[in-house]
């Protein structure tokens, strides 16, 4: 009996489509050609399985790849691109879907559209950081994670106080940052002994994430004149630009030069707003809820500084208050502001304040 030979299909010189819904145990991918769709797979997390599984199935073909942004960051990424597998890392918010879609999600589903997406042509990646960018804009963003701690613990020592109805001092609620604050917490005790150990427990986490945020922004700031010092102290020589400011904007930016122009800078930001256009109609709404969550606040905080701090900021504030109000108003400086971090990044010029 003669044994049966099976001989494998030669995909040179097609494309190949592959669409990843990424998980921390599985992964669920798509492969679609031109035409049709070949496969939809669950397989385990590791780029090394699915380019064994590539080129086993469809040896000889181009293959093309995206995922969606997320926990998992940007390894996938430079490990699929190592592999010879061109990928792109995209925005979940731009990947199109119907109303079937958002209320029929699954990962086959989610995958088989990234795929469809990605052989339309209706996707762009996003940038992607270099690794020493990328951990410099993780310590950065951790800096504002133990930010949040603090808050969060000043926020029980002041329930602590209101369940008790204890009175805190006028001094300290104005500045809570004060080491006289701290003293005068320590220095009350209670006639229940559970009442003063947990509130010696939440001093001393105060204080424990007080000395944290210390010691990590003095690591950030030695990242930040290694990395570029002259661009650091221009960012500095703006108005209500400060240290932690500054660091943020390098760390969440990188290469500004990858902005061609303001608008996709303000853009990425999220100092743009929305507009709804139709025929001879158009509207222009609020500011837009696409946004950098890290950066933009950075930036509307700073502009109460830079109207403090320099007088044509403020002209242009009082200008912009007679016309809405000074919400919309502090906007439109975060924006002109954003505009001056630009020019100042772009042309390493230092900022020179009073001009309008």
């Amino acid at each position: 009996m003669q044994a049966q030979i099976t001989k494998k299909i030669d995909f040179s010189g097609q494309n190949l489509y592959i669409g990843l819904d990424v998980h921390k145990k599985s992964w669920h991918v798509t492969v679609l050609s031109e035409q049709i769709c070949l496969q939809n797979i669950s397989q385990p997390p590791s780029v090394e399985a699915l380019y064994i599984y590539l080129t086993s199935r469809y040896p000889g073909a181009k293959y093309y790849s995206a995922y969606e942004a997320g926990f998992c960051g940007f390894n996938h990424h430079r490990n699929l691109i190592k592999h010879g597998i061109s990928n792109i890392v995209i925005n979940p918010a731009d990947i199109p879907r119907s109303n079937k879609d958002s209320h029929y999600k699954t990962d086959k589903n989610d995958s088989r559209r990234i795929a469809e997406s990605l052989r339309g042509g209706f996707l762009k990646g996003i940038h992607v950081f270099n690794p020493k960018q990328e951990e410099f804009r993780s310590l950065f963003r951790s800096r504002l994670a133990l930010a949040k701690d603090i808050r969060t613990t000043k926020g029980r020592i002041k329930s602590f106080f209101a369940y008790r109805t204890i009175e805190v001092p006028e001094a300290f609620i104005k500045n809570p940052k004060s080491k006289q604050y701290i003293t005068w917490l320590e220095q009350l005790k209670f006639s229940d002994s559970n009442a003063t150990y947990h509130l010696r427990q939440l001093i001393s986490r105060l204080k424990f994430l007080h000395e944290q945020r210390r010691l990590l922004e003095q690591e950030l700031r030695n990242n930040a004149r290694q990395i570029d010092r002259e661009l650091y102290n221009l960012l500095l020589s703006v108005p209500g630009i400060g240290q932690i400011t500054a660091i943020g904007i390098m760390a969440e930016i990188g290469d500004i030069n990858r902005f061609v122009h303001f608008k996709n800078f303000a853009s990425y930001v999220g100092l743009i707003p929305r507009i709804k256009q139709s025929g001879e109609t158009e509207r222009i709404g609020s500011i837009t809820y696409r946004h950098n969550n890290y950066l933009r606040p950075l930036i509307v905080e700073a502009s109460w500084q830079a109207i403090r701090a320099d007088v044509a900021m403020l002209a242009y504030f009082q200008e912009a208050c007679k016309k809405s109000n000074s919400k919309k108003a502090l906007i439109k400086v975060a924006r002109k502001l954003l505009s001056k971090i630009y020019f100042v990044m772009r042309n390493r010029k230092k900022y020179e304040r009073g001009i309008a």
